[in-house]
């Protein structure tokens, strides 16, 4: 009698852990394979192909033209500046493609962005305020950050990273 209790409780207890086991399983196949068939909106970019480019393989684009059509940014207010601004010429360098084969297509797939690059100027120096502009390092910072930022608006139309450069002719903070 005792070994046929000993028994039906070993049995329940294998039961109760296959069951247990089962559920894991179960939860587990679902919770993360979810993950991986339905990827979120935010889908993981390539990397951007950056080649070296030839200087005849270069081409200029001016975001804010140099002849008296200046922006005029706004920069975020300090105590000491509270009224600042700055005025900047910005021109973009950008890959022609070899040869200058892509050259007219990489132009006006700039111009169809010229909104949203200027936008990314805006935005970035609006976050600036004088004393940031004022350091000794600020232009190339400026230029990174645009760089990078111009880089990833095209970048939905291209694989490439097509802006090289950005060049400011003219950089007056008040």
């Amino acid at each position: 009698m005792q070994g046929k209790t000993l028994y039906t409780i070993l049995l329940s207890i294998i039961a109760v852990l296959t069951l247990a086991l089962a559920v894991l399983i179960i939860f587990i196949f679902t919770a993360y394979n979810g993950n991986k068939v339905n990827p979120s909106s935010k889908e993981t970019q390539k990397p951007l192909v950056e080649r070296a480019v030839p200087k005849e393989e270069r081409a200029e684009l001016q975001l804010y033209a140099d002849e008296g059509n200046e922006a005029i940014f706004n920069i975020r207010s300090t105590e000491d500046h509270p009224n600042s601004f700055l005025m900047a010429s910005i021109s973009i360098i950008y890959d022609g493609g070899k040869k200058n084969k892509k050259l007219e297509e990489r132009k006006t797939l700039l111009e169809k962005n010229l909104s949203m690059l200027k936008q990314a100027s805006i935005k970035y120096f609006l976050n600036k305020s004088f004393e940031d502009l004022s350091k000794d390092d600020a232009m190339d910072d400026a230029q990174t950050a645009l760089k990078a930022a111009f880089n990833e608006i095209v970048s939905t139309d291209s694989e490439e990273m097509i802006v090289i450069d950005v060049v400011f002719n003219k950089w007056i903070k008040q």
